[in-house]
Parts: structure tokens; C-alpha cells; sequence
């Protein structure tokens, strides 16, 4: 019998060049540059040892060659919390969009004032020239003064916290317009993290929440969830007929995190989670130990020339078992492992 292939991977952002983001690293959101196409660029966030309640997020680039080899950029982070207002506490990076008839970039993230409430906002960019260099400070800027998805307190919702925006577009056979999907997690007045929920738009800026009434455990969620399980940061895509969310799930209240997928035909109704070990990094040859890896959350998986690749980060089992005191690295991985999915589509995988 041959031995398993081993896992191309790799750490592909330094953190520790900068205090920016000297404890972690993470959520990375991958383009193909609209302007440059032997180029890539990256939005990520990042968190300082000095302070861990709060973030901010880079870019870098790199060539799509290459795609394990990052090129950080010297003046980041470029977007920070706000001075004032709904998310001056801190940040997470979502979802990153080229929106062609707009060329400017949308940018999803989570904001926060004190931990107390997480919401959904947007911020908007320019592409500029060369597809980079405009992705400034004073480039990105807010739309509107409020969340675009704050957490809906009334019945059936009961939100306390809305976050971690997953968001597609895809354009409308029937209209010639744009439906905008968003996937997000949630916590409510009685659990955390429990499941995804799902929300729509016509513009990207306007959503409304859809509550799913065929879910088991009642909760609204678009398939369903595991008890006692955290279900964090996600990515949408859609290889052929299949929608595809790869997401960070903790079992057992985050015991061991990591990669999930859940696959539907529709992007509005059918979901369908897959088996929660199938991913699991510790069947990664070559690469998972106790000390690089435990842990494995953000996940992205992306199709580059023909070539499969997945984003993580991830971190080595904390001494006091509590992930959020680990060190958190991004890495890479090349995929050349087939998954057929249901439905006969297939993603590649490590």
C-alpha cells in the first residue's frame, strides 16, 4: 500500500514583523487582481499581543504562480476600528468582493464596541490603477454610520450578536440584476455560536434576514447544526452546480477546531452539513502536530491556474487548553486531493 501524499503547506504571513499583529493572524480573503492578472491580493486581520480585544486588517500580494509566497505590506494594517461609533472597540475581516460596475472593492467585517455586541458593516474601496496600491487608510471608508447587519433582538431572531459574514453575488438570469447572499453566525440570549443563518440583498448594502423554518432544532438555521459545537468565520464559493461553505466549527464547545463544509444546489435552501472529521487536520500527513496545528480555523479554499489551495490559521495546542491564548499563524496548503461532493461536483483538498 503507498503511504499518503504529504501536505504541501506552509506559514505564509509573518507575524511577528510587526506588533500589529504579533499574537494572531487570520481570516484570510484572497482576489485575483482585477488590474494585474499575474497577480494576487490578500485582505487579513490581525491582533496584537498589547491588546487582544482588538484588530486590525493588512494586505499583501502574490504571484499566481506562486501562491504559498506572501509579500506583507510595509504600511499596514490599512483599515483599523473607528474613532468613534459601532465598531471603535475592534475588527474581524468577512468577505472581500471586486464589484466590476463599481471597480472598487467591498469589504465585510465584524466590528464591536466592547465585546458586548458584534454587528456586520462594510466598508467600500476604490481598485485604482494597479488593483493594490489604493487600498489605503484613507481609501476605505465606511458606508453609512451603522452596521449593514446588526443583530435582530426581535422574535423568532432573538440576536445578541451578528457576525462573521460570509457574502456571494451572482447575477440573476431572470432580472440581468444581482442577488446578494450573506451567511452568518450569530449568538443569541441563550447560546453561542450555534449555527449559520441567512440573509439577502439586491445591492449588497440593504439585508434581510430569512428565518429557516425547517430547521430541526427550531433555530432558524439553514442546516442543521450540531449541538454543544461552535460554528465561526466561513466562505462561500460554488464550484459547477454546488454551493460550497467551508467553515471553523469547535465541537464539544471548542474542544478542537476546524475545517467544515456544508454544500447545497441553491444558495438559499438545501444545505447539508458533511461529516466534521472529514477535514480533520490531524489526517494531514507530513504537517499536523500537537505543535503547529491543533487547532485549525478561518478556512478558505481557492482554485488558482487549475490548482487547488487552502487558507487557514491555526495554532499549537495552548498549555491551558484555551485556544484563544494561542499563537495563531496563517498558512497555505496545496490541495491535489479530489473530494466529490454530492451532487458529483468536486473540491480539491489537502
Amino acid at each position: 500500500m503507498k503511504p499518503p501524499p504529504t501536505v504541501l503547506g506552509r506559514i505564509i504571513i509573518d507575524r511577528t514583523l510587526t506588533p500589529w499583529q504579533s499574537q494572531q493572524v487570520q481570516e484570510p480573503c484572497i482576489l485575483p487582481n482585477p488590474k494585474d492578472p499575474g497577480r494576487l491580493l490578500m485582505l487579513y486581520s490581525g491582533i496584537p499581543r498589547s491588546n487582544r480585544a482588538t484588530c486590525a486588517i493588512g494586505k499583501a500580494w502574490a504571484a499566481v504562480e506562486d501562491p504559498l509566497t506572501w509579500h506583507q505590506e510595509a504600511a499596514n494594517p490599512v483599515f483599523r476600528p473607528g474613532a468613534e461609533g459601532w465598531d471603535r472597540g475592534g475588527m474581524r475581516l468577512d468577505t472581500v468582493l471586486y464589484v466590476e460596475e463599481e471597480d472598487a472593492y467591498y469589504i465585510y467585517y465584524t466590528g464591536t464596541v466592547d465585546q458586548k455586541k458584534d454587528e456586520i458593516g462594510l466598508a467600500i474601496c476604490p481598485a485604482g490603477e494597479d488593483g493594490y496600491s489604493a487600498l489605503t487608510p484613507e481609501n476605505i471608508v465606511r458606508w453609512g454610520r451603522t452596521p449593514v447587519l446588526p443583530p435582530e433582538p426581535a422574535e423568532p431572531f432573538r440576536e445578541t450578536f451578528a457576525s462573521q459574514a460570509a457574502v456571494l453575488r451572482e447575477r440573476n438570469a431572470a432580472t440581468g440584476g444581482w442577488d446578494w447572499h450573506m451567511y452568518y453566525s450569530y449568538r443569541d440570549q441563550d447560546r453561542t455560536l450555534a449555527g449559520l443563518r441567512y440573509a439577502t440583498s439586491r445591492d449588497g448594502k440593504t439585508w434581510t434576514r430569512h428565518w429557516d423554518a425547517t430547521d430541526p432544532r427550531g433555530l432558524g438555521h439553514i442546516f442543521a447544526s450540531a449541538p454543544n459545537s461552535y460554528y465561526e468565520w466561513h466562505q462561500v464559493r460554488k464550484i459547477g452546480r454546488t454551493y460550497i461553505l467551508s467553515m471553523e466549527v469547535g465541537p464539544e464547545l471548542g474542544r478542537q477546531w476546524r475545517p467544515v463544509l456544508a454544500v447545497s444546489p441553491h444558495p438559499a435552501h438545501g444545505w447539508t452539513q458533511l461529516d466534521p472529521g472529514l477535514l480533520l487536520q490531524t489526517q494531514w500527513p507530513g504537517i499536523y502536530s500537537e505543535q503547529t496545528m491543533y487547532h485549525v480555523a478561518t478556512p478558505a479554499f481557492y482554485t488558482f491556474n487549475g490548482r487547488g489551495y487552502l487558507f487557514t490559521q491555526a495554532c499549537a495546542r495552548p498549555a491551558n487548553d484555551n485556544y484563544i491564548d494561542g499563537n495563531w499563524e496563517l498558512w497555505g496548503f496545496a490541495c491535489e486531493r479530489p473530494l466529490v461532493l454530492p451532487g458529483g461536483d468536486s473540491l480539491l483538498v489537502p
